[in-house]
């Protein structure tokens, strides 16, 4: 999973869209599975690139934010990276309806709120983030929280 930050302190995000098997029409960072033999961040930049086509080259890798279980059970691994310009991106439209450039600033002061899932008898706390009329919740959410927790102190 690709954390994408823009000069102008704008998060990197795509809406999935509607045909996807799972999380479809859902806003998520760029992001799947790693290819046996990758890193998180060599898979997070392979994944970037197919989903929007972000060329590696203009991504730098700051470092990992904690993995988190998803709840169908991966481990995923939030990457860190800071982006040299805001590019111009072409999303797959197999994958991506929409790219996103969410300021930081707004969701850190977005009126969050969370709620208790269960999935697989493991329950959960699950955060939401209104953003201009989106509803930034789930997997994605859960990073968001944390980098928010770490960049601007606690946040509930």
């Amino acid at each position: 999973m690709l954390v994408a930050f823009a000069p102008d302190g704008r998060l990197l995000l795509t809406v999935r869209t509607a045909n996807l098997p799972s999380h479809a029409g859902q806003i998520a960072f760029p992001g799947g599975r790693l290819e046996p033999g990758e890193t998180p961040e060599q898979a997070a930049l392979r994944e970037a690139w197919e989903e929007v086509q972000l060329d590696p080259g203009q991504a730098h890798p700051l470092g990992r934010l904690p993995a988190v279980l998803s709840p169908h059970g991966f481990h995923v691994t939030p990457v860190l990276a800071w982006l040299d310009a805001r590019p111009r991106l072409r999303p797959s439209p197999d994958e991506v309806a929409e790219v996103l450039w969410v300021p930081l600033a707004e969701l850190a002061a977005a009126p969050a709120w969370s709620e208790l899932r269960e999935r697989g008898g493991l329950r959960r706390e699950v955060w939401h983030y209104p953003w201009r009329g989106h509803d930034v919740w789930g997997l994605t959410a859960n990073v968001l929280h944390d980098l928010l927790e770490k960049v601007c102190g606690t946040r509930a």
